[in-house]
């Protein structure tokens, strides 16, 4: 490799996974969002190489880490659930610096109860909650109406209005619901049906929170389609995709809550070692937000915070991305 330092400008490298088992659709989801980031970040001067990859990073091997930096937009090795972590880990061993945080912390942030054991211990608000792995044992918990999510999964994979109970049997149903389906013990937590934000937070050493978006479901009667379920979140033909509103920045009724979610959301992207960029989703308890979920290298379609924040702020999706790229590219090799 050549000698020398590098550039102050990288060349980027737009990684990111795709599996021959998915449908077209989701193929085409997958390049979309591709292309709005390779485009983006050619407008603002880079030079990107985009890759796809599947089951291993030998494409890599061609590019020197002194020039370039990777978009790491890797959320599956070889088609296997959850191992994000592992991309990260591969990137880390061939030398490349990439966006978002590190393997260790995108590793820890995948078990839901191990997160909100550090909030607590760090005495962020977060709701009181319990891993069940036997139906047996629903009859443990007295708080309805909870809500039980996969411990760990994220995505809202697994969140249905079904998610919500409000018996001893139907906690029991859903923890069977959850092993069945995939694998995995069930997080219990009291239900909020209460005004829902998300807060994305970006930088490091001094992060800074970006103005929250709410989640308005005020047009639905029933309190179990008053939460981001996975069909909601990526069926666009489903009447949650359509009518969500998710105004940004919010709330405009409320200044004080958005203090205080700014103020959470900081506090606890440094708790939790997020880098670059990530998002916690918060209900509301009184005044107070609870934090329901971190989220390290979160969603960037078009609807999701992070990008609905930076428009907020009068940057393009380029002029994000490469505000990401910057925060990143502190850490490239010399």
């Amino acid at each position: 490799m050549p000698n020398g330092p590098r550039r102050s400008q990288p060349k980027i490298i737009a990684l990111t996974n795709e599996s021959p088992d998915w449908p077209a659709e989701d193929r085409a989801w997958g390049d979309q969002m591709l292309n709005m980031l390779t485009d983006g970040l050619r407008a603002e001067g880079y030079t990107v190489h985009p890759i796809k990859f599947f089951d291993d990073l030998s494409p890599l091997e061609a590019f020197d880490p002194r020039e370039w930096l990777v978009w790491n937009w890797g959320e599956e090795m070889a088609g296997r659930p959850w191992t994000e972590a592992a991309v990260a880990a591969e990137l880390e061993r061939r030398g490349f610096a990439y966006t978002g945080s590190p393997a260790e912390v995108i590793d820890f942030a995948q078990n839901r109860f191990r997160v909100k054991q550090r909030l607590t211990q760090a005495g962020l608000p977060t709701l009181p909650a319990r891993v069940f792995a036997d139906p047996a044992q629903a009859a443990e918990w007295m708080h309805f109406p909870a809500i039980v999510k996969g411990a760990n999964q994220h995505a809202s994979f697994g969140i249905t209005g079904d998610s919500v109970v409000d018996t001893p049997e139907a906690l029991a149903r859903r923890i069977t619901y959850l092993r069945d389906a995939y694998g995995d013990d069930a997080l219990v937590e009291p239900f909020l049906d209460t005004r829902e934000f998300q807060v994305a937070v970006w930088g490091n050493g001094a992060p800074e929170a970006l103005p929250p978006m709410e989640f308005d479901y005020s047009i639905f009667s029933d309190r179990r389609d008053r939460l981001y379920t996975y069909d909601w979140k990526f069926d666009h033909h489903s009447r949650g995709y359509k009518e969500i509103r998710m105004p940004c920045p919010a709330p405009d009724d409320k200044p004080e809550w958005r203090t205080r979610l700014e103020a959470v959301a900081v506090q606890a992207y440094k708790v939790i070692g997020l880098r670059d960029y990530g998002r916690f989703d918060m209900r509301m308890l009184g005044d107070e937000p609870q934090i329901l979920d971190a989220n390290p290298n979160p969603d960037m379609d078009p609807i999701s915070v992070v990008p609905a924040a930076s428009r907020a702020l009068g940057l393009t999706y380029g002029q994000m991305a490469s505000r990401i790229v910057g925060f990143a590219a502190a850490r490239m090799p010399r």
